[in-house]
């Protein structure tokens, strides 16, 4: 068991996870305790800042800000633009807390970092200086009192740069002051140009595969300061030359629409090839981003653009910045049928009957974290009837194992999870079906608001990872099954969760030939000192995020809705629920460690 602030996995600088061993970790990291954020070496991406991306926040800080100002850094003029103006939207709204001053003194700096190579400079060793292109950056300088809405829109919207993007602008102003200072009292020696350029402004988004291509090329050796990084990195998959990211991306799309093509209402068996295989789903349909969120977020932003001035409907208790979005993006508002029930789409269907109208549906397939599943055939014939978009996040249950693109016009998925599996990357897919009726409007709005602004090196690393993830995802359904089975009939826990013993009908009814329950459930225990000592007891990492190839629990209650724990547990989700993620360790010996858990709980 990793101690408090180990990265998830350990000794990993681009890790997605971290270990929060104890309960009571949970809850100090939730209240703030400084003791417990210091010992954090990092987190989840979106709810922590990286800490090579807080290098880059001081860096271009000390370099453009003004006193009493904060930074945050964006890979397009267009996300950079969004969190402004939700930023200005936030702080002006009634109530909000926030001095209405603080919305007009929110600015833009858009520049390029630009590599310099010298052969002769002492960096030409390191491979950084080798680095050929200039990196496109966008940040939002802003007072440091309005940080707390610069987070919201970093964590909902999913938007913000990577730790790997956050590396290559350090590395490369880096290997530029080196090359600047020894220059610098050398006269004759030639031109040393671009540095940083602040005054350019530049429309175009900055990790566009063409903007990077080539750098990491030809080096002919590297420093001893990053020789031990290297060898972690190449140890673990990158053996790729960077020119090969446009490729890595192509089949990532072909990977993932391989896989979707057979799908014919969730029953033809899923294949593992790449190629298409006769289907109308093809890698133009599948539209990469940064992570999951951000999936999610365009989405969203596609449906507003059809559907201007609509609200939105949740229908199940989402994963929370799903609904955070529909909450804090729309000013139309969102419908929240937060316990997916029946009786629930009975009101949705007299409410539209009445007139009102709503621009998307957004449900999971299975939820996270209550594994319920969505009945999509009556949803379908609903957005038919009240022309609105149908959104299904399947990443609980994967592509792989269920069909939901037939009955969806988008489904969106986080690639950080069981797609990846080394909880070293993040990414994100958003998948049309070309045979939605909606599909040819849906298609003219994502070309028109679609930025590739996944950044090249994580698409390598998300390629290599996700190579084998049906032979992964495979071994993983069949262990959690044999667990799920064991915990269900466990008489120390109370409830269950997992796709076997939760709405199966209907779960059953969209697994595809092949597929499986999935890797996740949760475990209730009876009350919240029981599931204390259980998750203490519990020998499996401990952090947040999910799907990862190595089993992997959290109280999911308190990191999730911890300032919301009484509104949470009116819809099925107590504070004594805990998260897991079954890896691919030996399920018997895994089982016995639930089993000593329990046991001392």
């Amino acid at each position: 068991m990793a101690p408090l602030g180990e990265s998830i996995p350990a000794h990993n600088t681009h890790a997605v996870s971290v270990s929060l061993p104890t309960w009571s970790d949970n809850v100090k990291y939730e209240e703030g305790d400084p003791l417990t954020i210091a010992a954090l070496k990092c987190g989840y991406p979106r709810f922590v800042y990286h800490p090579l991306v807080v290098k880059v926040f001081e860096h271009f800080e000390k370099a453009f800000g003004r006193q009493g100002e904060a930074c945050r850094v964006f890979p397009s003029s267009r996300s950079v633009k969004e969190c402004r103006a939700f930023m200005k939207k936030m702080i002006l709204k009634a109530n909000s807390g926030y001095d209405s001053s603080l919305a007009t003194s929110i600015r833009i700096v858009e520049f390029a970092v630009r590599p310099i190579f010298q052969e002769s400079s002492p960096s030409a060793i390191d491979p950084a200086a080798l680095i050929q292109n200039t990196a496109f950056v966008y940040a939002l300088m802003f007072p440091v009192a309005a940080a707390p809405v610069a987070k919201m829109f970093w964590q909902h919207a999913g938007e913000g740069i990577s730790s790997r993007f956050a590396e290559y602008c350090l590395r490369v102003l880096g290997s530029n002051k080196q090359s600047v200072e020894y220059f610098s009292d050398r006269p004759g020696s030639g031109e040393i140009r671009g540095v940083m350029a602040a005054s350019d402004r530049f429309q175009t988004p900055g990790y566009k595969h063409q903007d990077q291509s080539g750098h990491m090329e030809g080096t002919s050796g590297s420093a001893e300061s990053n020789a031990s990084h290297l060898f972690v990195e190449e140890r673990f998959g990158r053996n790729l030359d960077f020119s090969l990211a446009a490729e890595s991306k192509h089949i990532l799309k072909k990977r993932i629409a391989g896989v979707l093509a057979d799908e014919t209402d969730g029953k033809k068996s899923a294949q593992t090839s790449d190629q298409p295989r006769g289907s109308e789903v093809n890698e133009s349909h599948v539209y990469l981003f940064p992570t999951g969120m951000s999936a999610i977020y365009n989405a969203y932003r596609a449906a507003q653009a059809l559907l201007p001035n609509r609200k939105t409907v949740q229908f199940g208790f989402p994963y929370t910045d799903t609904l955070k979005i529909q909450e804090k993006f729309n000013d139309a508002g969102c419908i929240f049928l937060g316990h997916g029930t029946n009786a629930e789409l009975d009101d949705l269907e007299k409410l539209l009957e009445s007139g009102e109208r709503v621009s998307a549906l957004f449900c999971e397939f299975p939820s996270n974290p209550l594994l319920k599943s969505a009945d999509l055939k009556r949803i379908r014939s609903l957005a038919d009837r009240f022309d609105f978009l149908l959104i299904v996040d399947e990443t609980i249950g994967n592509f792989y194992n269920v069909g939901v693109l037939s009955w969806a016009d988008i489904v969106v998925s986080s690639l950080t999870k069981i797609f990846s599996g080394d909880s070293n990357v993040m990414g994100g897919s958003a998948v049309l079906n070309p045979t939605s009726p909606n599909f040819e409007r849906v298609k003219r709005a994502f070309e028109e608001i679609y930025e590739d602004t996944m950044w090249d090196e994580d698409a390598l690393f998300l390629e290599r990872n996700s190579r084998n993830f049906v032979a992964r995802l495979t071994r993983i359904n069949q262990s959690a099954e044999k667990l799920a089975t064991f915990l269900h009939n466990h008489p120390k826990v109370e409830k269950l969760h997992y796709p076997l013993f939760s709405d199966h009908d209907i779960y059953a009814a969209h697994m595809r030939e092949g597929g499986g329950y999935g890797g996740l459930l949760s475990v209730i225990l009876p009350d919240s000192v029981s599931a204390a000592r259980f998750y203490d007891r519990l020998d499996v990492a401990k952090g947040p995020s999910l799907g990862t190839n190595f089993t992997l629990a959290s109280p999911y209650t308190i990191l999730a809705h911890f300032t919301e724990l009484e509104w949470a547990e009116k819809f099925g989700v107590p504070a004594r629920l805990v998260r897991v993620s079954v890896g691919l360790e030996d399920v018997d010996e895994l089982i016995a460690k639930f089993d000593a858990a329990l046991n001392e709980a």
